[in-house]
């Protein structure tokens, strides 16, 4: 008999389920610093990566601006577990070096995580999915202070706070804008535009890192983290984000107007191969699910909402699978799995053209 698995809270708490915004589906920051009294985490042995984890818990479970902390020892977790924060919360930070302990700390928001002894002492992460990405920062800020009342942070004057890259030093800050960009995608202007809008001081990812975007969700990122203050920061991957944001939206309108053949065929092929799919792979998921997402944005498709098949795309990745049985998936399994998960996901699908 399987014993109740605490992601189960965390996954009730999606905050995907908070995101009704079918461009800009969500924002995420990173902040990073290390300690000024011990080596960075590649460079520990387990005496003091205990040292560090122990300090760094302790004023984090008592940090205010947090709901409810919980925290998990990392070597105490199943690998799927381990993969199912990082999915969440769409992050990759777990340290490289097997003698250094390390564990992560969420709250009941189910939108912060903090992670000890990853690629640094301590990412601070956080996500929002409600357009209000000045109160998230705001919080992970307000976390930073409170938590340099108790350490005293590595810190140069030259090139601000010092990370395990150098790259990432300076405000140590990085700032993502996840955005659902299909139809400049699929009518072929994402090139152009990308080269015409955006300046040097982002770039542009796919969620695999790459540039290939798949589910057609386009990152824009900080390129820079050194000379630069927070505020430049933010303001200018929320300005890139804002301007392929409306371009998107003024294709989307025109769709409505006219639809385009295209389009439609796309999106009616993607329920039928979701629906009747005995396997498929995530990555041939969400470029069908993508399209669904488009279909109900532009009222094609009835019977989900923009927040149920936020969740479902972000469902069909391993972690989230092996969730919902509470077990680790096999490889050979899990396309089938995925399968019948959006099978009974998109039941309530009608196309309406």
């Amino acid at each position: 008999m399987n014993e109740p698995n605490p992601f189960i809270d965390l996954k009730e708490k999606s905050f995907w389920e908070k995101s009704d915004t079918p461009i800009w589906i969500a924002s995420s920051f990173f902040l990073q610093r290390n300690l000024s009294s011990e080596p960075f985490p590649m460079k520990m042995n387990a005496t003091e990566s205990e040292v560090t984890l122990t300090a760094l818990k302790q004023t984090l479970m008592h940090v205010p601006q947090l709901e409810i902390p919980i925290y998990y020892e990392m070597s105490e977790l199943k690998t799927w577990e381990k993969q199912y924060l990082l999915e969440h919360f769409l992050a990759t930070c777990e340290s490289n070096n097997p003698d250094c302990k390390s564990g992560v700390i969420v709250d009941q928001t189910g939108n912060f995580l903090a992670m000890i002894n990853g690629e640094d002492h301590l990412v601070l992460h956080s996500i929002d999915t409600q357009a209000d990405w000045k109160l998230a920062w705001k919080k992970l800020s307000e976390i930073e202070i409170e938590l340099a009342k108790s350490h005293t942070f590595a810190y140069s004057p030259k090139f601000g706070y010092l990370t395990s890259e150098l790259a990432n030093s300076g405000t140590a800050l990085t700032v993502q804008a996840f955005l659902h960009l299909p139809c400049l995608i699929h009518l072929d202007q994402i090139d152009e535009v990308l080269l015409k809008e955006l300046d040097d001081e982002v770039q542009v990812s796919g969620l695999s890192g790459q540039s290939d975007f798949i589910g057609d969700i386009v990152i824009i990122q900080n390129r820079f983290t050194i000379g630069l203050t927070e505020e430049h920061i933010l303001e200018g991957v929320h300005k890139s984000a804002t301007k392929l944001m409306n371009l998107e939206k003024m294709l989307r309108t025109a769709l409505k107007e006219k639809p385009d053949a295209l389009i439609v065929d796309k999106v009616s092929r993607a329920i039928g191969l979701l629906r009747h799919s005995y396997q498929i792979e995530t990555k041939e998921a969400l470029a069908a699910l993508s399209f669904i997402k488009l279909g109900i944005d532009l009222e094609w498709i009835s019977g989900l909402t923009d927040k149920e098949i936020n969740v479902i795309l972000f469902g069909v990745r391993r972690a989230h699978l092996a969730l919902l049985s509470n077990s680790e998936i096999s490889n050979d399994e899990l396309p089938h799995k995925r399968a019948q998960y959006l099978q009974k996901a998109l039941k309530p699908l009608n196309m309406k053209l």
